[in-house]
């Protein structure tokens, strides 16, 4: 029996292909699906971005914490810090009173010590912050001068005039 040949008929016989539209529905499923992988991919790299953001800020912060330990807040309240590609800006203001540190064995030492909450600003630009912080820290201040060696033992403080 032969076939009729026509619109609906391969004129060819039974030769394997694709026909107009079984191409256009493989376009179709294939734009679908390359859709999907380039929003994927977009939200991979902006991850990617915000996870590279986030490690630049811990290690301004660390870079911070690190410069803040020279710092004495008693001695010096408020200041900056300039380390070339930016500025760590702190102020202290007083958590305690200022009391007599404690000497040992007994007595007073030689420094009076308060307890102080310091706001550290970490900038690249006067005005913009890259990191914000808060700091306890000791301050500290000598208000005595340490007494002279063997006082009080007879016998050796004669021979050290």
């Amino acid at each position: 029996m032969s076939r009729p040949h026509g619109f609906f008929f391969p004129a060819f016989g039974d030769d394997a292909g694709f026909t107009l539209l079984e191409g256009l529905v493989a376009i179709a499923l294939l734009a679908g699906t390359m859709t999907a992988i380039f929003a994927l991919v977009g939200s991979i790299l902006s991850s990617a971005n915000n996870v590279g953001r986030s490690n630049k800020t811990v290690q301004l912060t660390f870079n911070a914490l690190e410069v803040m330990t020279i710092v004495n807040p008693m001695e010096q309240g408020s200041g900056q810090i300039d380390l070339g590609d930016y500025t760590v800006r702190w102020t202290s203001a007083a958590r305690t009173a200022i009391a007599d540190g404690v000497g040992y064995p007994v007595g007073s030492s030689l420094y009076q010590v308060a307890l102080y909450d310091t706001d550290v600003r970490i900038e690249q630009q006067p005005g913009a912050p890259l990191a914000e912080f808060r700091l306890r820290q000791v301050g500290y201040r000598r208000v005595r001068e340490p007494p002279p060696p063997f006082r009080g033992i007879p016998g050796l403080s004669d021979r050290t005039r």
